[in-house]
Formats: C-alpha cells, structure tokens, sequence
C-alpha cells in the first residue's frame, strides 16, 4: 500500500471514477450523440433510467456557468460524456446510500437550496431567482430536488467510506522520510481516495449498466 502511495501521490488527487465506469460504456460516445439517441432513456442503472433530459439540463446548466464558446468539438463531447459518467455514479452512490441506510432529509435538502449562491440574493435566498434557474434549465422543482438529493446521498456516502480510513504509524513515518516529505493531510487523503476508488470499482463491475438500443 505504502508504495502505491509513494509513486503515484502526485497524481492520486487527480484520479476520477470516470475510469471505473468507462469499462461499462464501450461505445457509448457514438450512441449518445449520434443520430439514433432520441433523448429519452438512454442509461439505466441497476434498473433505474436516467433520461436524456436530465442530461440536458445538467448540460444546460454548465454552459451557463462556464465560456463554453472556448471549447472545441472535441472538448465538448469529452464534456457530454464526462456528465453521463457523473450521472450514473450519482445514481450508484444514492442506491448504495440507501443499502447503507443512510439518508437525505427534508431539511437537509432545503438547507442545501436555501444556502446555494445561484439562489441568493443579498445574501438571503430568492425564490423568484430558484424558478428562474429551474426554468432556464427547463426542471420542475421535484426534478432538481430530487438530483440535489442523489448528490447530497453520494457525497454522504464517500463522507461515510472517509471516516472509516485510518492511518498506521508506520505509514506516516514513511510518508514523513520521502523528499519532499507527505504530509499527513495529504497521506490520508491519498488512501481515502485509493480505498474509494477501489470499492467504487468493485460496486461497478457487479452493477447492471445498460445503454438501451
């Protein structure tokens, strides 16, 4: 464990699931955004659809957000299929979320809505500026509520997996004679991300991920 760290702690914080995924997706770029996808149900997750719409709308929400007129053709299809990717992982964790009885409650959701920068105004939450969002987006309320609720499920989850990780004495010490020495901050934060990507991997290779024809 210790040398896997050692040789790949410049590079582990960049990793992404996007990898474990991408072995479940042979082909699916041209499916997407080819002529065939009518935009409907396009990925179904262990028996879950997850609708072209929704894509559109987390599409959508990024261009407004971002200079997307910088993007090349290329860059914009890396990006398209990068939102599938984040997607489907948001679904898994939310269905792993609930097998690990952990929750998102009613008031945890709206104080997620209520302390969004998008939605504020003067510091104070507008609820004209959270419709227009929504409308400009094209979701209804229980659309958006019901991704933030998978999102604030998944993040919940590596929060959980996180606080399970634990560092060994001989690790730190290891990691404190390399040069420049690791931190302990960025030691621990290496192994959370190894272990999750790890068991995220594994949950993945037993999960049923289906591209409708």
């Amino acid at each position: 464990m210790m040398n896997f760290l050692r040789k790949h702690i410049r590079i582990i914080f960049i990793v992404t699931i996007v990898a474990f995924i991408g072995s479940s997706f042979a082909g699916v770029g041209y499916y997407f955004f080819g002529y065939k996808n009518d935009f409907k149900t396009f990925v179904v997750v262990n028996g879950v659809k997850i609708s072209g719409k929704l894509f559109n709308s987390v599409y959508t929400n990024f261009r407004q957000i971002t200079n997307i007129q910088q993007f090349s053709d290329e860059d914009l299809k890396e990006l398209k299929i990068r939102i599938i990717y984040s997607l489907v992982q948001d679904e898994i964790l939310y269905q792993q979320s609930k097998l690990y009885g952990i929750a998102v409650t009613d008031e945890e959701l709206r104080d997620d809505l209520q302390n969004s920068a998008k939605f504020e105004d003067n510091n104070v939450f507008n609820i004209r500026k959270y419709h227009a969002f929504l409308n400009s987006v094209q979701m209804t309320a229980k659309e958006y509520e019901a991704m933030r609720r998978k999102q604030i499920a998944a993040v919940k989850v590596k929060m959980f997996i996180a606080s399970c990780v634990k560092l060994w004495n001989y690790e730190l010490e290891n990691a404190l004679k390399q040069e420049p020495p690791i931190t302990e901050n960025a030691l621990i934060q290496a192994k959370v991300n190894f272990i999750f990507n790890e068991w995220y991997s594994d949950i993945v290779r037993n999960s049923k991920i289906v591209v409708p024809k």
